[in-house]
């Protein structure tokens, strides 16, 4: 059985616990600055609770260890974690910025520790049914991908407070606006779809008083010769998209053989519904709707992460997709703050 040790007990925490719960691991060790907030967690499970993370890596009964915190800490914690002989699932983004991201997969891949990135958006049935109908359909001609979701505060005349502070809020919590918050995952399923991107163009839109963007674009020139358009937006509209709750995110996948529709449904709380795969194929003419059971992507995320680090297979999404991302928003940035089309510099290749 493996055992897990939980680093930092925010809002994206629960959703790892609970999965390596169900999958049959154990959760042995919780650690987190507040130690109300370690304790309640490690209750849960009758598992140890600690402040410092370097107490939960030096714990022989902690095998598997994953890092829930704010993503300008992970580096730290990440390699620690190597250098403890520890697996790590890292939640999303692996870092803040791509130069830490090559380090921490490179420093995995040199000790021979299993490092995961927690993109989850891979684990929809739906998107995992996409991946193996791509697989025979060659290569990406176009792909249209948005992720759309609401958050009104950011259009009401007056800015809040706390969206004023420097660093704000968003900015000290994720590192970023729309482009890391919602795009990495696109982001990364683009990379998983279509291959590294070899060149890029960006635009970032904001508003007066804020320090992080509402709303990312972005063309990819795919490695194929197909083109990427890319976009996040935190909008407005609070009854748009397929649930009709203002989540709007849709990848639309064109190839010679056909176009796959997907429709993801809202991350925190993905039971409600199922997300949605249809499938147009381009020399029957035939459509296919790929409809599944609401489920809980995390469960099925962390199931895997112990299957895989139990059978001694890489991470998936790995750390060197972790990596691909943190490039890509990077680059992205660069080209918006530039006014140019950049060719993208892989530090790997």
């Amino acid at each position: 059985m493996t055992r897990v040790g939980i680093v930092g007990c925010g809002s994206i925490s629960h959703f790892h616990h609970e999965g390596y719960h169900r999958a049959g691991a154990r959760v042995a060790h919780v650690c987190d600055l507040r130690r109300d907030a370690a304790e309640q967690t490690a209750a849960l499970y009758g598992a140890k609770a600690t402040t410092d993370y370097h107490q939960l890596l030096a714990d022989p009964e902690v095998d598997l260890v994953s890092v829930c915190t704010i993503s300008s800490a992970h580096k730290e914690i990440v390699l620690a974690a190597i250098a403890a002989g520890k697996g790590v699932v890292c939640e999303k983004t692996l870092s803040d910025n791509p130069a830490d991201s090559f380090e921490m997969a490179q420093a995995a891949d040199k000790a021979g520790v299993f490092l995961a990135t927690a993109y989850m958006k891979n684990y929809f049935p739906a998107t995992q049914q996409a991946m193996r109908l791509l697989a025979e359909m060659g290569p990406v001609t176009s792909l249209h991908a948005r992720t759309w979701q609401p958050y009104a505060m950011l259009w009401e005349d007056e800015l809040h407070p706390v969206l004023r502070e420097r660093p704000s809020v968003i900015a000290r919590n994720y590192g970023g606006g729309v482009l890391v918050c919602g795009g990495s995952h696109i982001l990364d399923l683009i990379h998983h779809i279509a291959g590294r991107p070899t060149r890029v163009c960006g635009q970032l839109q904001s508003r007066e008083g804020m320090d992080v963007d509402r709303q990312a674009n972005a063309l990819l020139w795919l490695r194929d010769g197909g083109m990427a358009h890319f976009e996040a937006f935190w909008h407005p509209m609070r009854h748009a998209g397929y649930e009709r709750n203002g989540w709007d995110e849709r990848l639309e996948i064109n190839t010679p053989a056909g176009r796959l529709n997907l429709s993801t449904v809202l991350w925190d709380h993905p039971t409600r519904n199922g997300a949605l795969l249809v499938h147009e194929d381009a020399v029957s003419g035939k459509t296919t709707e790929y409809r599944y059971p609401a489920v809980n992507p995390f469960d099925i995320e962390m199931a895997e992460m112990v299957r895989r680090f139990e059978a001694g297979e890489p991470g998936y999404p790995s750390g060197w997709d972790g990596y691909v991302v943190d490039e890509l928003i990077a680059t992205i940035t660069a080209g918006s703050e530039q006014g140019q089309v950049l060719a993208m510099q892989w530090r790997d290749e």
